[in-house]
């Protein structure tokens, strides 16, 4: 099980092997707790690179401090031809930080 420690700015990071992500139009990266979504991100807020066929989301701090203990992480999208696409879901644990607050500069 991945782990992500609550209050860093992690990266997530989904590789395709056979979709091209310059012909993804929709991604939603969800993060899921129980039955609720505590984490959101569309395309818009992804980087897409297209020679590593992948699209990353980096979380904030922020992010990660809404999330504790062990939550799902899932990615859908949709391709310009309409073709639906998604994740298995990954199980992460949120662990806990000495400082569990948003540090700024």
């Amino acid at each position: 099980m991945a782990e992500i420690i609550k209050g860093t700015t992690p990266t997530i990071t989904y590789t395709f092997a056979s979709v091209a992500v310059t012909d993804i139009e929709v991604a939603i990266m969800t993060i899921k707790k129980g039955d609720a979504i505590k984490v959101e991100k569309d395309l818009a807020s992804a980087t897409v690179d297209a020679q590593k066929k992948t699209i990353s989301w980096t979380l904030s701090q922020t992010e990660t401090l809404s999330v504790a203990g062990t939550a799902e992480i899932m990615l859908n999208w949709l391709t310009e031809d309409g073709t639906r696409g998604a994740s298995n879901p990954t199980q992460v644990r949120f662990l806990p930080n000495h400082k569990e607050e948003v540090i700024n500069v």
